[in-house]
């Protein structure tokens, strides 16, 4: 019995102890004052602590010149030099109202300053700092700059202090020496140097402009990623796409799913699901649904007709001639070629146009003005050497072609620079690939192949893989082919190697023209004349009255068709001339078509949905008018050195925002310009007793990818 009731009395002193240790850690204490006595205000006894003065409460130090401390409720009103230090945390402003019960600091000042570890500066008029869970809660506005200079404020905010967190609500407004944001909210992370921002984002940088839903900004490595209905304008370019990041640092972004880049200047666009890009030189690639889309608009209609192509890898790149393989780059000056429009159709013969079957002279491309004479014999020269290995790329299979491809994506080798010319060696060439299934729909055309290749050296696209093009009634098949332009304008068609021309008559009728070669020359987008050299077979059905009652059976060396409104006016043949005529009833079957034929009708893209069922955006998300570039009103008002940095802001900026910061401070009924009273110690009057506890607002905080990882 006596040990229970000395167990007892022991478990009671214990208790008791631990009540009164509770007790006293929730009080305040003072540790130094040069004065200390007590004063009675309206019937309250206080304590009047003349300074400089220290107060400790859960491991915070309040550190003030004088007080007026109420031990009964807890609270202590402070002025003159006050701060509160917490470990990581040092908070300064000019007066303190400190309530011990809810463990809150009430800092008010013309400037109320808090600096963290890592020396980020966060300043405004009003912020109130929990002790006791090491959070800070600021409004009607506020400043942040961290270590490096990136401006961060808001109307109001949260700083953490365990978290390394500062959370900004409100026009949000963030700068770095390049880009500027605005979002409804923001996160940074301090530890890890890392914002996340949600919200209406807006972004502007020094190439261009952005919208977006969401983004993060990894200062650390400066790599930004914007995420949901992401926008992007750029003098040549406009952007839509769900996922992109940028690393600024290497010049390079990668954006995923719902991909669409307009370039206005090339009248391109460019679909797909991931594309990886380099600025620096200029390359992509797109890998996941790519499309390809080229279109002209109508001058006289205004009406668009658009090409689309398709394929399982697109690859655009650019380089300069001083760092292409030689090779290659003879192989495409060899194939420059101007269209001659002076010459009438009739004067120009078959052997005049193709040159890929002359082979006795080089093809010499214009030579600029600026080059000196002996420049010009240097760069003939140089092709002559090497036209002999470029023949060989004409009549190559699609392995071998392939092989090709693979080598030239390497084209930024350290090129020779036989010419040595500065001009010649800086011009910058355009290359297009596009790797396997490919296919092409336009309005008056279509086409499939393994794969197609096009540069700006000789403006000419190239298709591989026994291609195949669809123009009207009419189907071509050849081992190549070849579209080349000038100016941006197709004047002819090259169809090289096993070249098979059908053209429907019915569904039993075909006409049929095989050759060696085939070339169409266009003007105006229409076909004037068509060539076929080497070898050339022709079957014709010939009607009577719209009945096919005959075939007629041609072959030659050359065949010259002359078109005019696309049905052909005259057609020549030359050398080596043979002809029959055969009535339809005494057609043998082995004799109505000819070798190799192929009617592929099943594999031609119907319609531009079977390439793409991808809507072409034409819009921003939003009209322009309702984007407004960020002013940084708070910062100017707490940091204005900051402000006049030039990279930071543009020019004028101080105006506007100083009208911004004058409509904000309305709302809050604020004068921005009248600093709060300096409380002398004779005006020193203590906080109105009995009123309501003004604890923190509660941080509804977002579950961002980044808490998340913190916190898990």
């Amino acid at each position: 019995m006596r040990k229970r009731r000395l167990f007892f009395f022991i478990f009671l002193l214990l208790s008791g102890f631990e009540v009164y240790a509770q007790r006293e850690e929730d009080k305040v204490h003072l540790l130094s004052a040069e004065l200390a006595e007590f004063y009675e205000y309206f019937g309250v006894k206080y304590r009047r602590v003349i300074g400089p003065a220290r107060f400790l409460h859960n491991n915070t130090f309040i550190l003030c010149d004088t007080a007026l401390w109420n031990t009964t409720t807890n609270e202590i009103d402070a002025i003159g030099h006050v701060e509160v230090i917490q470990k990581g945390t040092r908070l300064t402003g000019e007066t303190i109202h400190y309530i011990g019960d809810i463990n809150v600091a009430e800092v008010r000042g013309r400037v109320v300053e808090l600096i963290d570890k890592d020396q980020n500066r966060l300043r405004t008029q009003h912020l109130n700092f929990n002790t006791k869970d090491s959070i800070g809660y600021f409004f009607n506005g506020g400043s942040m700059v961290d270590n490096e200079g990136t401006i961060l404020e808001s109307r109001r905010g949260y700083y953490y202090s365990k978290e390394k967190l500062f959370s900004f609500y409100e026009h949000v407004e963030m700068g770095t020496d390049t880009v500027r944001i605005k979002a409804d909210s923001l996160y940074y992370h301090s530890d890890i140097n890392l914002a996340e921002f949600w919200g209406n984002v807006q972004g502007w940088h020094t190439d261009g402009f952005l919208t977006a839903e969401e983004g993060t900004y990894d200062r650390e490595n400066e790599i930004f990623n914007f995420i949901r209905n992401v926008y992007i304008q750029t003098d040549e370019q406009e952007v839509w796409t769900d996922d992109v990041t940028y690393d600024r640092n290497k010049n390079t972004a990668r954006l995923i799913k719902n991909i669409q880049i307009k370039d206005t200047t090339q009248q391109a666009i460019i679909l797909g699901d991931r594309l990886d890009y380099r600025k620096e030189p200029v390359w992509a690639e797109v890998t996941e649904n790519p499309v390809f889309a080229a279109y002209e608009i109508d001058k006289k209609s205004g009406s668009r007709d658009t090409l689309f192509v398709r394929a399982d890898t697109l690859r655009f790149f650019s380089a300069k001639y001083g760092t292409i393989d030689s090779l290659e780059l003879a192989r495409a000056l060899a194939r420059q070629e101007i269209p001659d429009w002076s010459k009438s159709s009739e004067q120009t013969s078959a052997t005049d146009t193709l040159t890929e079957a002359t082979k006795d002279s080089v093809a010499i491309p214009p030579v600029p003005d600026s080059l000196t004479l002996a420049r010009r014999e240097r760069l003939e020269n140089y092709l002559k050497d090497t036209r002999k290995a470029s023949d060989s790329l004409y009549r190559a299979d699609s392995l071998s072609v392939a092989d090709h491809l693979n080598s030239v994506d390497s084209l930024f080798l350290a090129g020779t620079t036989q010419l040595n010319d500065s001009l010649f060696i800086n011009t910058e060439a355009r290359f297009l690939y596009a790797y396997k299934n490919v296919r092409a729909f336009r309005q008056d055309m279509q086409a499939i192949c393994d794969s197609m290749v096009y540069n700006s050296i000789d403006s000419m696209l190239r298709q591989y893989g026994r291609p195949v093009l669809w123009n009207e009634e009419n189907q071509i098949v050849a081992d190549s082919i070849q579209f080349r332009f000038s100016r941006d304008s197709l004047y002819r068609v090259d169809f090289m190697s096993g070249s098979f021309l059908i053209s429907q008559e019915d569904s039993l009728f075909f006409h049929q023209i095989k050759g060696d070669e085939m070339t169409a020359h266009i003007k105006n987008n229409d076909i004037y004349r068509f060539d076929v050299l080497g070898n050339v077979k022709a079957l014709f059905y010939i009607p009577e009255d719209s009945i096919i009652t005959s075939l007629n059976i041609k072959e030659a060396s050359e065949m010259n068709v002359l078109l005019n409104n696309r049905r052909a006016e005259r057609i020549t043949y030359k050398k080596s001339i043979k002809s029959d005529m055969i009535p339809l009833f005494d057609l043998k079957k082995d004799q109505e078509r000819l070798s190799d034929f192929n009617w592929r009708s099943a594999d031609r893209p119907k319609d531009r949905y079977a390439i793409t069922n991808r809507i072409l955006f034409t819009k921003p998300p939003r009209p322009f008018d309702t984007y407004r570039e960020p002013v940084f009103p708070y910062t100017l008002k707490y940091f204005p050195k900051v402000v006049e940095i030039p990279p930071t802001l543009r020019s004028g900026v101080t105006t506007d925002a100083v009208k911004e910061l004058l409509s904000r401070e309305r709302e809050n009924n604020i004068n921005p310009f009248t600093p709060p009273e300096t409380f002398q110690e004779r005006h020193f009057v203590p906080s109105q007793q009995g009123r309501e506890p003004n604890p923190i607002p509660k941080d509804v905080q977002r579950p961002t990818r980044t808490l998340r990882k913190k916190l898990y």
